[in-house]
């Protein structure tokens, strides 16, 4: 760290490490120089010139001097001493020098474990030197003090009254312009209520704008007054005030639109009202108190009385900082701890809700250290140390809010999702499924990378690290590269797939454009699921290449396991060619009502090895193609209904012919005319069985509704047979009781009721009413309330006597 540099007992040992190396320039030869510093390019004439500077009495520190101004080469220098400090009790000990076993320390160094247990042993020697120095801090706090007595009060009240004007002047500016300005808040606040996260940003850069252009408008009234009352140019107190006075409150703008205490719709970080204008009050109040200080106050008590004065008034202001920033972490110790352990305790087990509780039970421990250490750096350095932490401290919050920015957008768009248009989603309706699926996962990627970097840029501005080096490097290059080539990659086939499977699905959408077929259906959903396959399988192959893996030895690897797959998998290599084949032939589609092995049912699934039918129960088969010998399709382009009707011998078969004809002339005015094609083919007479004599017609119907409307026909079927006497057989028993000597048997006496026909013949309007309200196309099972067709049984398949009526 940079203020490692700045501490007093640091300094001196670096001074003998200096001179300790003067010493080694002067004294050693050429080559032992060469040898100790590898990789330093003239290195070995340096040396050479220091050793003959040396014998000639006038040695000359000038190449040292340029040797520690490049960063580079003094890495290689502090690299080459650790070197031979780890070389120099081996070889004091064998008395030989050994090259090659003198390299392995350094080795050992470089590695990570060597550079951990380097790191961990200066951060343990820092600590103790800090412990020890404590009594050095207390008595410089003391010096720093003892200046109070040279405050010079009359000179300084003086040197500040041409200020009171311009102060006096800018602030009321200020006051009026933020009073002036809070109607535009006002109308901004409340267009960003309902605007999206992109939307919302703008809002707030406008709102800072605004705000900056107050500032900077006050800042330009005091100057005009300033330099009308100076005649030429403000004078000197006038000028600090003015210069403080438009650095702190721009500092307090960006502060401002980070939290946007006063108008929380404009809030993208996520603090509640009560904690955005809290923690902005005492940080305003602490950049205000230390900025007028060290800009302002300062400076003109140097001017006015001595500089041992600014220097104890300076540290009176930051000591009370100090105080100020402990109690004010002290007092939100528990309100910050719970809010960080809100999630464990709600039930969250995961990585992030664990570092939060962790986080939280340890914060304010963190956060006094952070403020004390910082305190000490300028304590030991007021001027080198608060350019260091000014600079750090301002890049650091600057990288923490842009991150912290960028963070809250992103999550914000994580939670609510991505919305599309009203209009896109009829014709795209899984379109914002699909994106939603996607781009959070993309933007958890990002929102990962954008923290890490934040991490990385303050470690780097604190000089705890040096990334800067490592991405200049070659590794670094080559990693970034990949890494940015591999999410370019991925995220150009998210696009892709997000484009392919959107116009297959606007294509499939009965409700635009042309209504596609069946077989255009069956079609895309095969091409979507292969192009699925393949997009994945190509990715994945230019993302390994892209992080650095040779997908050479992949690509004959998958050669080897697809040849040994070919061989070994014939089963699904025949189900592959088979399916092939029947889309070929457009044997049967998604939709249709097809019967394969002895299953019947609606096709729901179609891929290169297998179909899925849905049957009339409910129940899901899947079907491998290789397992299929025949496709029994009942949705191809027609279907006729086969009528059998079964008639009692005694029946006269012209009065059947004429009933079934009738039958069929009610059938067309009902529901399921509609799926008529033709007229009723009478056939006549087609079986004399046992107990019937079976009449056949038969009608054309669209595909897929002959078993609606066989339901529907026998049932007009039923009722008119009722309606006109004619006898539809059912098994009977025939009883005999013998004959007499005579030959003659005794008849059997049946009581005649001749208002039993009058009742059936009564009932009839009652019959047909009741018909005439049931002509509903989905009780005759035609099809399901959505439309899709309702898969036959056995019953159905065999009902009209080994015909598929």
């Amino acid at each position: 760290m940079k203020f490692l540099c700045l501490r007093p007992a640091f300094a001196a040992k670096m001074f003998g490490l200096l001179a300790a190396l003067v010493l080694i320039l002067a004294v050693a030869p050429p080559a032992a120089v060469a040898q100790s510093l590898p990789g330093i390019p003239g290195t070995s004439s340096t040396a050479a010139e220091t050793q003959t500077n040396a014998e000639a009495g006038d040695p000359s520190l000038d190449d040292l001097i340029k040797l520690l101004e490049n960063d580079d080469t003094r890495k290689k220098l502090v690299e080459s001493l650790k070197a031979a400090a780890y070389r120099a009790p081996e070889n004091a000990q064998q008395g030989v020098s050994a090259p090659e076993d003198a390299e392995k320390p350094a080795e050992i160094v470089r590695s990570l474990p060597g550079r951990l247990a380097e790191y961990s042993r200066m951060l343990i020697g820092v600590v103790v030197e800090s412990a020890q120095e404590i009594p050095e801090y207390v008595e410089l706090s003391v010096d720093m003090l003892a200046g109070a007595e040279s405050i010079d009060i009359p000179n300084i009240l003086e040197a500040i009254l041409p200020v009171a004007l311009v102060a006096l002047v800018v602030f009321v500016m200020l006051f009026l312009g933020r009073y002036l300005e809070r109607g535009i808040f006002r109308r901004l606040a409340e267009r960003a209520e309902h605007a999206g996260p992109l939307q919302k940003l703008a809002y707030l850069l406008l709102s800072g704008a605004v705000e900056a252009f107050v500032v900077v408008l006050s800042w330009a009234c005091g100057y005009l007054v300033a330099t009308l009352y100076s005649g030429i140019r403000p004078v000197f107190s006038q000028a600090l005030f003015l210069n403080a006075f438009l650095l702190i409150e721009l500092i307090k703008v960006g502060l401002s639109a980070f939290v946007a205490p006063n108008y929380p719709t404009l809030r993208l970080t996520p603090f509640s009202n009560r904690q955005a204008s809290y923690w902005y009050f005492w940080i305003s109040r602490l950049v205000s108190i230390l900025g007028y200080t060290f800009l302002f106050v300062a400076p003109i008590v140097q001017w006015s009385s001595t500089l041992a004065a600014a220097e104890a008034t300076q540290f009176i202001v930051a000591f009370g900082s100090l105080c100020l920033t402990i109690g004010l972490i002290l007092k939100n110790r528990g309100t910050v701890r719970e809010r960080l352990k809100r999630a464990r305790k709600s039930g969250d087990n995961s990585f992030r809700a664990m570092v939060h509780s962790l986080i939280g039970q340890i914060w304010w421990a963190l956060a006094i250290a952070a403020a004390v250490a910082l305190f000490i750096v300028w304590l030991q350095s007021p001027e080198d140390g608060l350019t260091f932490v000014a600079t750090a401290g301002g890049k650091s919050v600057a990288a923490m809010a842009l991150g912290g920015l960028l963070f809250s957008i992103l999550a914000r768009i994580i939670a609510h999702g991505v919305k599309i248009p009203q209009e896109l989603k009829y014709r795209l309706p899984l379109l914002e499924r699909r994106l939603n699926g996607f781009i959070p996962k993309i933007l958890t990627v990002i929102s990962f990378v954008v923290i890490i970097s934040v991490f990385t840029f303050i470690l780097d501005v604190w000089k705890l690290t040096n990334f800067d080096s490592w991405f200049a490097s070659a590794i670094g290059q080559d990693f970034v590269a990949g890494f940015l080539g591999a999410m370019l990659i991925v995220v150009i086939a998210v696009a892709i797939y997000l484009g392919v499977s959107s116009w297959i699905e606007y294509r499939l959408n009965p409700n635009y454009g042309k209504v596609p077929t069946a077989r255009e259906r069956t079609l895309l959903s095969l091409f979507r699921n292969a192009f699925t396959i393949t997009l994945i399988v190509v990715i994945s192959m230019l993302v390994l290449s892209q992080i650095g893996i040779d997908i050479a030895p992949l690509l004959a690897g998958a050669g080897v396991v697809g040849l040994a797959i070919g061989f070994g998998a014939q089963k699904l290599v025949q189900d592959i060619i088979t399916g092939a084949f029947i889309q070929i032939q457009n044997a049967m589609n998604e939709g249709d009502v097809v019967e394969l092995n002895g299953v019947s049912g609606v096709v729901e699934q179609l891929t290169v090895r297998s179909v899925g039918l849905r049957s009339v129960d409910g129940t899901w088969y899947l079907i491998p193609f290789s397992s299929v010998d025949q496709v029994a399709n009942f949705s191809k382009d027609f279907a006729y209904y086969v009528a059998d009707i079964g008639v009692a011998y005694r029946e006269n078969v012209e009065d059947v012919k004429a009933m079934m004809i009738d039958a069929f002339e009610e059938l067309k005015a009902t529901n399921v005319g509609e799926n008529l094609i033709s007229g009723f083919d009478m056939w006549g007479v087609n079986e004399l069985a046992d107990s019937a004599v079976v009449v056949r017609g038969r009608v054309m119907t669209k595909p897929g509704t002959q078993w609606g409307v066989g339901r529907a026909y026998r049932e007009i079927v039923k009722r008119m047979s009722d309606e006109r006497g004619i006898e539809i057989p059912f098994p009977h028993m025939t009883i005999w009781f013998g004959e007499d000597r005579g030959g003659s048997a005794p008849p059997i006496r049946l009581r005649n009721e001749p208002q039993a026909r009058q009742k059936i013949v009564d009932q009839t309007p009652e019959i047909t009413q009741r018909a005439d309200s049931d002509r509903d196309l989905s009780k005759h099972g035609t099809s399901e309330p959505d439309g899709r067709p309702i898969p036959p049984d056995a019953t159905d398949v065999d009902s009209a006597g080994g015909g598929r009526g």
